[in-house]
């Protein structure tokens, strides 16, 4: 469940987002990490406030502090472990894929300059396909929640995000711009202004299209501590090509499409907060 603790270890203020159902009636929130050294240690905490959004105005009752032993090897050097972003690397790059020719008037029997919002390639046998940010964004949300400016080194025009509480990601893929039968990756694929607000806590993400799936999801824009990556989080992940990308979606390409077309819907929200800063490059359906 997401909380949203506030709470203060000393002079440092931290968050810890999530808690951790122990039975129907209590949960617990992991604190803060430590090596025992066979010393004496002295915590200090100050509890300071919840999420109005997910824990309303009820009372909070705290039972105790539990110091619970955790694996080393998994979370490797614990002496060190403190509120220190970690960035990931993507271990995808796209030098390697290939350009395919494709006729993408001929598929949607429009004419239109389509390649202005679709490229399509090839990495080991398999398509890979990429959206712009305007392809994925435009489709739904008001054009006045974001600002695009002309790409420099890109390939498609960058959208950054305006000031808002929810964005949408929508899109409609026809079948030929993907292998049949295949597991695809969708990937956000984006970065931060220096401007950016309300996007270090975790967003949520919910499937609009798909409603028997309610599991929620949170993505993060920001690398967050160790302490508040846990399975229904995803993190984000550094590129070669200077971008970010975070995993949003995944689907079997023969099963999803129907009447030749596959539609996503992707709503984020953030209940702690508005969104800005966010700039989008596009989306990226990656073969697994």
């Amino acid at each position: 469940m997401c909380v949203n603790l506030k709470y203060r270890k000393g002079l440092e203020s931290l968050h810890a987002y999530f808690a951790t159902w122990r039975d129907k009636d209590w949960m617990m929130i992991e604190l803060y990490q430590f090596l025992n050294q066979n010393e004496d240690v002295v915590f200090e905490f100050l509890l300071k406030s919840f999420s109005s959004h997910y824990c309303g105005e009820s009372a909070v009752y705290v039972e105790g502090i539990e110091f619970r032993a955790i694996d080393k090897e998994i979370h490797g050097e614990i002496g060190q472990l403190k509120e220190v972003q970690q960035v990931l690397k993507s271990n995808f790059n796209m030098d390697h894929v290939r350009q395919l020719p494709v006729n993408f008037e001929e598929i949607f029997k429009i004419c239109r300059n389509y390649d202005e919002f679709f490229w399509l390639g090839e990495v080991d046998e398999k398509k890979l396909l990429v959206l712009s940010a305007k392809a994925a964004l435009y489709k739904f949300s008001n054009v006045k929640t974001f600002t695009s400016k002309p790409p420099a080194q890109s390939r498609f025009q960058e959208v950054e995000l305006l000031p808002q509480q929810v964005f949408h990601l929508n899109c409609t893929i026809k079948s030929q711009m993907l292998s049949p039968d295949t597991e695809y990756m969708c990937y956000l694929v984006f970065k931060l202004s220096e401007k950016c607000q309300g996007l270090h806590c975790p967003v949520e993400v919910r499937d609009v299209l798909h409603k028997d799936n309610n599991d929620v999801e949170f993505v993060y824009f920001i690398t967050p501590s160790q302490l508040n990556i846990n399975g229904i989080t995803r993190v984000p992940k550094q590129r070669e090509d200077g971008w970010m990308e975070i995993q949003v979606w995944k689907f079997n390409s023969t099963n999803e499409f129907k009447d030749d077309s596959l539609s996503m819907n992707m709503k984020f929200t953030s209940h702690e907060g508005i969104m800005s800063g966010l700039i989008v490059y596009g989306l990226e359906f990656r073969p697994m």
